[in-house]
This record gives structure tokens, sequence and C-alpha cells, in this order.
């Protein structure tokens, strides 16, 4: 009899546990919105959006394919982080039917393609998506900003570092323009 108890009493400890943590996970604080121009702490980085424009060509003069459209997203960008890093291909996402894969990202002081962006520097960039000439842009944007949270020392190895904890920071509400560079 003690064991049946105690089995059960496990159960319910453990399934009482289970709730709570799905019940942690949920928030019923809506996202910030931000408009161009505000600046944005989203972990590792530091994001101001500037411009959105529907394009025939990439930052570096490369005309799209045929049928397709360039959406242009111009930011200023500062790694806060004491390496190098690339992780701004999964910073921003548009509300687009865009695909699954990653951006294009250029450097906007040269026209060339972003490998990384070293700590305390900020950069104009362009973070261009390609898109059917036949899919519609909203005249007003919406952009979620992926961030994450930097930790000193994380559970598993004792390490540091910035990848822990991803979620959205908030929505960016960015109105599109039409034509070339703004």
């Amino acid at each position: 009899m003690v064991w049946l108890t105690t089995g059960i009493g496990g159960f319910l400890a453990a399934g009482v546990v289970l709730v709570m943590t799905i019940a942690s996970y949920r928030t019923d604080q809506p996202l910030p919105h931000f408009a161009a121009g505000a600046t944005i702490e989203a972990g590792e980085w530091r994001v101001v959006p500037l411009s959105v424009r529907i394009d025939t060509a990439t930052p570096d003069g490369r005309k799209v394919r045929d049928g397709e459209k360039a959406v242009v997203v111009e930011v200023e960008l500062t790694n806060r982080t004491a390496e190098s890093s690339n992780s701004f291909y999964r910073l921003l996402t548009p509300d687009l039917p865009v695909g699954k894969g990653q951006p294009d990202v250029f450097l906007l002081r040269d026209r060339e393609r972003a490998a990384e962006l070293h700590p305390d520097l900020t950069e104009r960039l362009a973070i261009v998506w390609t898109l059917p000439q036949d899919v519609p842009v909203p005249p007003m944007l919406k952009l979620a900003v992926h961030a994450t949270d930097y930790k000193r020392r994380d559970n598993l190895r004792g390490q540091t570092g910035w990848s822990y904890n991803p979620h959205v920071a908030g929505i960016v509400d960015m109105p599109v323009q039409e034509g070339g560079p703004a």
C-alpha cells in the first residue's frame, strides 16, 4: 500500500511540475512594436531599422531573376558581443512568404556581401529577400526581431555565450517604399 501511494504521489507531483513548466512559457504580454529609426536591444545585436523598399536589383547591382522582386531592408547593426558574428542572418523575419532560405546581406559602405560583423562596430546593412513578382507586399511591412540572452555560465558546460533563450524581442512596423535606394 505504501508503494502504491508513493507511486501515485510521484506521478501527481511530476504532472504538477509539467503543468507549471508549460504555464511558465505562456506570456500574456503583447510583443512591443517599434517604428523605423527606433533602437532595439536584441540580445547580441543593437539594431536600428532604417527603411524597406521594393527593388529590381540587389545592393551590389545584380538584377534579380525575371519574375522576381527584391524586398530590401536597410538596418544599422552593432555587434554587442566580444567575438565576430554572422548571426544577423537570423535577426529579422518578414511577414512575407519568403521560403526557408536565408536572406542575402550586404554591407552598404562597399556594396559587398557581409560575412561577419566585429565587436562594437556599427555597420549599415541591407538585408534582401527575393519574392515572386506576383506576391503582394503590404504597404506596412512587419518584421519580427529575434533575440537571444547572454549567460555568464550555461547549465550544461559552464560556458559563456549569447545563444540562450531565443525569443522575439518585438515587431517593427515599417512603411514600404517603391523604387531604388532610399
